[in-house]
């Protein structure tokens, strides 16, 4: 049992340059379509405001709901997104 705890420890563990990256993101998109992050918590469900300040890192189930919203791929979200950071 210790085990199972242990291991879904090391699942949730973020990184934070990651997450940084990520709720940058959002914004880009959310703010090019002019939308307010009522908006998209209103169309979602999803705790945008949370992502965006990385108070909470979103699931890529989540992520994919914003990306329905705009019709984007998850592809086309994490275009341009290099992590980690390559060395020059």
């Amino acid at each position: 049992m210790d085990f199972c705890f242990a291991k879904n420890l090391d699942l949730q563990q973020t990184e934070p340059i990651l997450v940084d990256l990520i709720a940058k993101r959002l914004r880009e998109i959310r703010e090019s379509h002019n939308d307010t992050k009522e908006y998209v918590m209103h169309q979602t469900g999803l705790g945008i405001s949370d992502y965006e300040r990385k108070a909470k890192s979103p699931t890529l189930s989540s992520i994919s709901k914003f990306c329905e919203l705009y019709n984007i791929a998850l592809e086309d979200f994490f275009k341009g997104i290099v992590y980690p950071k390559e060395i020059e």
